[in-house]
């Protein structure tokens, strides 16, 4: 083991959370994202109304019922904003705020998760810096409101608990408390039963006294069974919805590069020594069964690099401890390669949390221009207000003006601005066979009930004085269309010709009908 001064500790710790700060202050004008929109009008939402308007039962807190979504991050962003003064206009500010606490929280809970493994700090910085900084991380704490992101940075925290070693009556309160946050925070809680079934089940295996050492046979059968569950999706197609197989397995590699950052390589020798390892730990064998049950979910492109983000880092600071070991022989050029390690880690997400390869007609930040008609319909556009927007900027302009006038966007939104009475939604119950039923929850709309859907036809309608387009805007006391003028609506023809324009900034239009 190195040692380390204190001195040296506190110097390292102090450099991260500069590193953290400086690495999340934004290069861009507004808030980015489109998730982040969403809670955005959640949070107004909560302040405007005192309440969450899209609460009809217990289930619609965890977002397990229509029209619901999970309350705890629309709830937190609500009271920072009360708490800081800075609401409507200023709610992007806010979440600028919150994202980089939420950035800078991530070290210390990345930090005690490794405690865990090996109480050396060497290892356990190495894994707060790669966990804070990669990426995956990244994204979703740099001005941009999320809830996967609180939920993978919240996680270590609830792993450290539950394999901490303390009794049940401190251990067990504080497990539930951050498992209801969890819960209340992403549909990702589901994967809170495999982590405590899997130290449930390392548990009750000790109490058997299970030898585990000079078995080295199981090592071989766990790299058989890697490789297969790996593969089970491959031949299946379990999780790959469309394209090749082959062209898949690419994309999960460039996705997990693009979410680690060039560290990932280092991942494979931190995995291979604890597989090898032959006094394995309680905390080692665990690590090694999550990895194999959570290891298959690489192939769902848009959520399953997130639950891997945390075991890979860990086995990425496995593997640069031990070669902070090794560099007895070698020592000079050790620290020059770590260090690089290090420097090319954080340029890699320093490039991709400021920049984008591709352009597209929307911005994956918030224009100016959009922000600037955010003002103009916060201050001329009575409170109360609905209207209809053609999709692209329009989503951002709702939130952001503080709902003048509030749009039917889609989901808990619809109902937290008073578009729809929960109540009277054509509701089904959900087979408990299928994958909705866990991850969109027991009860779904009927088919072709959706006021997102609705919407969607009424913009496909060729005369905005349609009968069908009338009864729409009726049903709903639609006063404004909000068009986007890089996204094109079939309807927007008549109304250019029908309807009066008062406001025009060459991006945002609006048109009262």
């Amino acid at each position: 083991m190195q040692y380390v001064s204190k001195k040296s500790k506190v110097t390292l710790m102090i450099l991260l959370l500069l590193l953290n700060l400086v690495i999340r202050i934004p290069s861009i004008p507004h808030e980015k994202g489109w998730d982040s929109y969403f809670i955005h009008a959640l949070a107004n939402s909560i302040t405007t109304f005192g309440t969450a308007n899209w609460w009809h039962n217990w289930l619609s807190v965890f977002g397990l019922y229509p029209y619901s979504y999970a309350s705890a991050i629309p709830f937190s962003l609500s009271g920072l904003a009360n708490l800081t003064g800075l609401t409507s206009l200023d709610m992007e500010i806010t979440i600028l705020i919150f994202s980089i606490i939420l950035g800078l929280f991530s070290i210390f809970t990345a930090y005690v998760f490794a405690g865990i493994f090996y109480n050396d700090f060497l290892f356990k910085y190495f894994m707060a810096f790669f966990f804070s900084v990669s990426q995956g991380i990244l994204t979703f704490s740099t001005w941009e409101v999320s809830a996967r992101g609180p939920f993978i940075i919240f996680l270590p925290l609830f792993i450290f608990i539950l394999l901490k070693k303390m009794h049940y009556t401190r251990s067990l309160p504080l497990l539930l408390s951050i498992g209801f946050f969890l819960m209340a925070t992403h549909h990702y809680f589901y994967f809170l039963i495999p982590l405590v079934g899997m130290f449930i089940f390392l548990k009750i295996i000790s109490r058997f006294n299970f030898k585990w050492e000079n078995r080295n046979y199981l090592n071989y059968i766990y790299v058989f069974g890697i490789l297969s569950v790996f593969m089970i999706p491959f031949f299946t197609r379990s999780m790959i919805s469309a394209g090749s197989r082959y062209d898949w397995l690419v994309y999960v590699l460039f996705i997990s590069v693009r979410n680690i950052g060039p560290p990932l390589i280092f991942a494979f020798g931190g995995y291979l020594y604890l597989i090898l390892k032959d006094d394995k730990t309680f905390e080692d064998r665990y690590f090694l069964g999550m990895v194999l049950i959570f290891l298959p979910f690489l192939y769902e492109q848009k959520y399953g690099i997130y639950l891997l983000i945390l075991f890979i880092t860990l086995a990425i600071a496995i593997a640069l401890r031990n070669m902070v070991d090794f560099r007895i022989k070698a020592s000079k050029f050790t620290a020059i390669f770590l260090i690089a390690i290090l420097l090319s880690s954080v340029a890699f997400s320093t490039y991709y949390n400021h920049g984008r390869t591709e352009r597209t007609d929307n911005y994956w930040y918030m224009e100016d221009v959009t922000y600037k008609a955010s003002v103009w319909t916060n201050k001329y556009i009575p409170d109360g207000s609905h209207g209809i927007g053609t999709g692209g900027e329009t989503w951002r302009l709702f939130p952001t003006s503080d709902a003048h006038p509030a749009i039917p966007t889609g989901g808990a939104v619809i109902a937290a601005y008073g578009l729809i009475n929960i109540s009277e939604a054509e509701v089904l119950k959900s087979s408990p066979k299928s994958s909705d039923y866990y991850f969109e929850g027991p009860y779904s709309l009927k088919a072709g009930t959706s006021v997102w859907g609705l919407t969607n036809w009424m913009l496909e309608l060729n005369d905005i004085d349609d009968v069908r387009a009338i009864s729409y805007i009726n049903k709903f006391n639609m006063t404004y269309i909000i068009e986007d003028v890089r996204s094109y609506r079939i309807i927007m023809n008549s109304v250019r010709n029908k309807k009066a324009n008062i406001f025009d900034n060459g991006r945002i239009r609006l048109w009262l009908i």
